[in-house]
């Protein structure tokens, strides 16, 4: 059976571009043009290999977290933006599922957006490293940084960080695809019926019959949402000053990471993203 994802992930590339364009590249650009005007004061002048590489991961990791948190706040309603600017019937007439419409639309907003953010953050991460070292600390702060040896631990860095974002999008669906049906049977009330419903739930639970389960599984998923892009910091920092092999060291990071999902809680939530889903594509496959 033929896949129609590419052609829907196309049309979402047509439908949004122009804003992920924007949203991509406006942080750094603005950030370059604003910083001789600004003031950063505390910066360390030792160490300034280590300080070039952190800047290096910020530029990198803010421009990502930018899209992603534009996506997340965008996906909920898109679940009825076809209905809204009437043109469902249109796409339920084309050759594709409306699983397949749901899915591309998930993929391109919560994944390879913020995915293609992450990597322009990376590309402006040097220049904007050199920026900030060479205007706010001194040109010899500038000159005496091994660029190379900067460039070795960043590329990894970055990669590392690019295969997490799939871990971090998966941490995220069993949240906003629930919003995200809700969004779709209840139109505008849905979300805040849900996050009061739901909020107004976990409390009386937590609180009044002293369940904690849900409490316990969310705090898991943000566990797990937070050890997605780096599973451990301080060890990051230590194999960074004893100049282990950081390929080696980044790929056991992400296998950490990736076993941490191993747990009946990530069954559970993944029961939550699969239900949400079906009910999307339920409500799509019913023009709406």
């Amino acid at each position: 059976m033929n896949s129609h994802i590419p052609t829907l992930l196309l049309r979402e590339w047509m439908q949004h571009k122009r804003g992920w364009l924007i949203t991509a590249f406006a942080p750094p650009l603005l950030f370059l043009a604003l910083l001789p005007f600004g003031q950063l004061q505390g910066l360390p002048t030792e160490h300034l290999d280590l300080i070039a590489l952190l800047i290096c991961a910020i530029s990198a990791s803010t421009v990502y977290a930018i899209s992603l948190a534009i996506a997340s706040f965008q996906i909920p309603g898109l679940a009825r933006r076809d209905v809204q600017d009437r043109s469902i019937e249109f796409w339920l007439s084309l050759p594709g599922r409306p699983s397949e419409s749901v899915a591309a639309t998930l993929l391109a907003h919560l994944w390879l957006v913020p995915l293609g953010a992450m990597l322009v953050g990376g590309l402006f991460a040097l220049p904007i490293a050199m920026a900030v070292l060479g205007l706010k600390a001194s040109a010899g702060a500038l000159a005496s940084v091994n660029w190379g040896e900067v460039l070795t631990y960043a590329l990894p860095t970055l990669v590392r960080g690019l295969a997490g974002t799939l871990l971090l999008s998966l941490t995220l669906l069993p949240l906003l695809l629930p919003l995200m049906a809700a969004s779709a049977w209840l139109k505008r009330l849905g979300v805040p019926l849900l996050l009061v419903g739901t909020g107004v739930a976990v409390a009386v639970m937590h609180k009044v019959y002293e369940i904690s389960w849900p409490v316990q599984a969310l705090q898991w998923l943000v566990e797990r949402g937070d050890a997605a892009l780096l599973f451990d910091p301080r060890g990051a920092m230590d194999a960074l000053k004893a100049g282990d092999n950081p390929w080696l060291w980044l790929a056991q990071d992400f296998g950490q990471a990736l076993m941490s999902f191993a747990s009946p809680i990530a069954l559970g939530w993944a029961a939550v993203a699969a239900a949400s889903f079906w009910l999307v594509v339920r409500k799509r496959a019913h023009a709406g």
